[in-house]
């Protein structure tokens, strides 16, 4: 009798540390899921900033595409523009440093003003060089205050044509080859090319191609009021020659 119960108490004693051992076991698991789980969490959190900060790896045909175009492109007015050429503009900022300007320099953005969108950008065959029908881009950025302007000609390729800073913000659009525009003169001539009309609010400039030299000209295009002035100058004994006005045209607000 006594061996039976003895027999008993070692069998209970037994079973006591085997459910002990796999209580310790259990709860190893449970806390190695729950520190992977945690590894995991970190590592995606880390990827993260890295896949949407700018770094100097950054491609805007990788997955940043969907954060910049966002970025830049948020209202409807810009649906006009396909997804070459937002990469293409993409490029300009970052190869420009636009994303993240160094202390002390302004930020420049697409206009966020739906009145304008239309008015910041426009396509032509500028250069005559364009392939397989893909036009070559103009586009205007400019600064939060509205003061300044940055205008860019790209190619469907994504490289930069033509650059130049404005102290105002002007808009633009585009005139075919063969548009009757003021060149080095006040008769109205065909242009040569595809060109790219730049007005502000106290002037208008005329950018075309220049075969020769391979760079963009810029024409200063006359007012009726400019012509009638011009005229009335020479009539009274004033220069015949046309002398253009060396100040800038006045910072203009955005409309």
């Amino acid at each position: 009798m006594e061996t039976n119960q003895l027999t008993e108490k070692q069998t209970k004693k037994k079973s006591k540390v085997i459910y002990i051992i796999f209580g310790v076991i259990f709860l190893l698991v449970i806390g190695y899921f729950v520190w992977q789980n945690y590894q995991d969490r970190t590592s995606a959190d880390e990827g993260y900033e890295t896949t949407t900060g700018v770094t100097s790896t950054l491609y805007p045909d990788t997955e940043n595409y969907d954060y910049y175009n966002k970025m830049l492109f948020d209202i409807n007015e810009y649906d006009g523009i396909s997804q070459n050429y937002r990469e293409g503009i993409m490029k300009v900022f970052r190869d420009n440093g636009l994303f993240e300007p160094a202390e002390g320099e302004k930020r420049f953005s697409m206009t966020k003003i739906k009145d304008r969108a239309s008015k910041v950008y426009a396509f032509g065959d500028f250069t005559g060089q364009t392939k397989n029908n893909e036009p070559e881009m103009a586009f205007l950025i400019q600064s939060e205050d509205a003061y300044e302007s940055k205008l860019f000609i790209i190619s469907s390729d994504r490289d930069v044509l033509f650059r130049k800073d404005y102290s105002y913000a002007p808009i633009i659009n585009s005139f075919k080859k063969g548009s009757k525009i003021f060149m080095e003169g006040e008769t109205l001539k065909p242009s040569p090319k595809d060109g790219l009309i730049i007005k502000s609010k106290d002037s208008k400039y005329a950018l075309v191609y220049n075969e020769s030299s391979k760079t963009f000209d810029e024409f200063y295009q006359y007012t009726n009021e400019d012509l009638t002035q011009n005229q009335k100058e020479r009539e009274n004994g004033g220069s015949d020659e046309y002398q253009e006005d060396s100040e800038e045209p006045t910072p203009e607000e955005t409309p």
